[in-house]
């Protein structure tokens, strides 16, 4: 099932955009969208792991971490390993 896509529009500095630029040109990524893209969904992962973690520490701050280590610990590892390909190049 493929996702629908919207266009955005985005500013930018003139230097970080010339350094996205360099990299696509390198061939990590075919296009600038293809860039943007994977970049918004690493910054998504991380605001949701942030968000896990301020859940499991009010938590634990309640007094809960101790009667439920294993769900603690379950839920931490899920939320850190979620999403972590790490691609190097794109696909040709």
């Amino acid at each position: 099932m493929t996702e629908t896509k919207r266009k955005a529009m985005i500013n930018a500095s003139v230097s970080d955009l010339e350094e996205i630029e360099r990299i696509v040109r390198s061939g990590r990524y075919r296009t600038l969208s293809e860039f943007v893209r994977e970049a918004v969904k690493e910054k998504l992962e991380r605001l949701r792991l942030a968000e896990l973690e301020t859940a499991v520490g009010r938590y634990c701050e309640a007094g809960h971490a101790n009667d439920d280590v294993d769900w603690v610990d379950l839920q931490f590892s899920r939320g850190k390993d979620k999403g972590r390909e790490g691609r190097e190049r794109a696909p040709r």
